[in-house]
């Protein structure tokens, strides 16, 4: 899913109002922003997409599984096995950010009080990555799983060469 839907339909809430549709990606066509390359079967890393896409305070992040052949590529472009499974990715700027490094990152595009999550970039990073990598260890077992629906549009399988652009990623990236 290569093109981006529209962000201007609305749907509704669980209270029944109407609301805007703010897990589609924008027409922009500099859309994505930046890249978050995660586990597409573990639970906990599909709610913290979930938790992404629901928080931004624009729309720009894409959504990449580390199963996927964009995954893979993403990876080896990094020099990153993404058949290790262990961290989620960012991509923004044409650089990869693991860890806690892309945690704080991530949350910089969120809103308050979600943002508040960036500073975490001030404590030690034995401590943060640390924490971060017990928290990887049981992952499987720390979230119910809220499946992939209401963030299904953000998942891209190819970029394009204008994305790879704006993301500043070779063009070799993109499925032409």
């Amino acid at each position: 899913m290569n093109s981006a839907p529209s962000t201007t339909k609305d749907s509704t809430t669980a209270d029944g109002t109407a609301g805007s549709h703010h897990d589609a990606p924008p027409t922009d066509p500099d859309w994505p922003g930046q890249l978050v390359v995660f586990d597409g079967d573990c639970p906990l890393c599909r709610r913290s997409v979930h938790a992404i896409v629901a928080h931004e305070a624009q729309p720009i992040t894409g959504l990449v599984t580390l199963q996927s052949s964009l995954g893979h590529q993403l990876g080896a472009h990094f020099d990153e096995d993404a058949d290790d499974l262990d961290s989620m990715w960012l991509i923004r700027d044409g650089a990869l950010f693991r860890d806690s490094d892309g945690l704080w990152r991530t949350a910089q595009s969120l809103k308050a009080p979600w943002s508040a999550a960036a500073g975490l970039r001030w404590l030690p990073v034995p401590l943060r990555d640390g924490a971060y990598q017990l928290v990887g260890r049981y992952r499987k077992q720390l979230a119910s799983d809220p499946g992939l629906d209401g963030v299904q549009d953000r998942i891209l399988t190819t970029l394009t060469p204008a994305q790879c652009s704006h993301l500043s990623l070779p063009t070799t990236l993109a499925d032409d």
